[in-house]
């Protein structure tokens, strides 16, 4: 994700396929996923999700190195129990912007 198109790139209308494609329709060619998402909706999970992870809004350690207890089956059991799943999802779309 971090060696991931910019905006620019997925906007252009600069020819360079063999073809006559454009950059942009290049990359929205080669960063399509299911229909049901766009290739913009895409990249700002993207961006999110390395934001998150590299950039100013991520913590300082993993949470793995702060509570050490218990398996990591058992965390993902209890997360899935008490971790509001479509919740965070709803939030994470807000955030990078998505709409339904």
């Amino acid at each position: 994700m971090v060696t991931m198109p910019a905006q620019k790139d997925f906007d252009s209308d600069l020819a360079v396929g063999r073809n006559g494609e454009t950059i942009g329709e290049i990359c929205n060619k080669f960063y399509a996923a299911a229909p049901s998402c766009t290739t913009e909706q895409r990249m700002r999970v993207l961006r999110l999700i390395e934001n998150l992870c590299l950039g100013a809004a991520a913590v300082g350690y993993r949470t793995e190195s702060m509570h050490g207890a218990g398996s990591p089956q058992a965390q993902r059991i209890m997360i899935q129990r008490q971790g509001n799943i479509e919740g965070k999802k709803a939030l994470a779309k807000a955030i990078a912007g998505i709409k339904e």
